[in-house]
């Protein structure tokens, strides 16, 4: 039988809370005898706001995110999975201050902090069907680091036998692969023996990738004090074609959908203090899933 897979997205760009609910909605469906696996396919973090993840990636030779991290620490995964759990990651830092403020470019600063391609300075790629990965280190923008992060990339892309190339090289040739196919590989990977498969996507969007909407039994949209609930993908599906054909990449984002798609439930949140703190919701939500 194959497994149920539940995605969770976010209606905030960033912290909307994707890893906590999933991390503790993963660990109720274990504590109810649920086999439960996890993955997110594409993740991106900062080396300067989320330092762990550096030292992390250097001690354990594979570029890993803050999520994937806690994924691996706080539900007990295996070191080796990291690269199936996560085939693409991306590792971001802010460019030196000095080099604007010098000539009082402060807005162009602030716009280049908001810009993630100008920020983009390792990134990995995991052929799923192969298991072996490829990091890359993005030249022009380490040039554009401050000193003393500079040289500590150049560390981490020694450890890593990162290949030099450019930004916008590293997305074309993501294009140019037959991406969702690999990345569907890597899902049966880890699928395998599971009950469930809690797959967390990108930012704010609704999935980390068209295909998996196909198989996916349930959408679990976080914000800030409620989680709304999905459970009809078909209609999902027609919201997303017509409002890509509309407004482009721009229709996969979650407050497209559901500006045009009520939730079939809104469950409330509680505030926590960690990700295994419990939760009433997490109940609701296993009983609706009905592992």
């Amino acid at each position: 039988m194959a497994p149920r897979i539940v995605i969770v997205s976010g209606l905030l760009t960033y912290d909307s809370g994707k890893t906590w609910l999933l991390i503790g909605l993963a660990k109720k469906l274990r504590d109810r005898g649920c086999r439960t696996a996890v993955s997110k396919p594409v993740a991106g973090h900062s080396m300067w706001s989320q330092f762990k993840t550096y030292l992390y990636s250097l001690e354990n030779k594979v570029l890993v995110g803050e999520d994937v991290m806690k994924y691996v620490t706080l539900l007990g995964l295996d070191k080796s999975l990291i690269p199936i759990i996560n085939p693409i990651d991306i590792m971001l830092a802010p460019p030196d201050p000095a080099k604007y403020m010098d000539s009082g470019k402060v807005d162009e600063y602030l716009s280049d902090l908001e810009d993630q391609f100008k920020q983009m300075i390792l990134a990995r790629y995991t052929d799923c069907a192969s298991g072996s990965s490829r990091h890359f280190i993005f030249e022009e923008n380490v040039e554009r680091l401050p000193r003393t992060l500079k040289r500590l990339v150049e560390r981490l892309a020694s450890v890593l036998n990162a290949e030099r190339t450019k930004p916008r090289n590293f997305i074309e040739s993501l294009h140019n692969l037959n991406l969702e196919k690999s990345l569907m590989l890597c899902l049966e990977s880890i699928s395998k023996g599971s009950d469930v498969v809690l797959v967390e996507s990108f930012n704010d969007a609704i999935t980390p990738y068209p295909q998996l909407l196909k198989m996916a039994s349930m959408l679990l949209v976080i914000m800030p004090a409620a989680v709304a609930v999905y459970r009809d993908l078909e209609k999902i599906e027609s919201v997303v074609r017509d409002a890509t054909k509309r407004l482009g990449e721009a229709g996969f984002r979650t407050s497209v959908l559901m500006s045009r798609l009520r939730p079939e439930k809104l469950i409330p949140l509680a505030p926590r203090i960690n990700e295994l703190e419990p939760d009433e919701a997490f109940d609701a939500l296993v009983d609706i899933i009905n592992c």
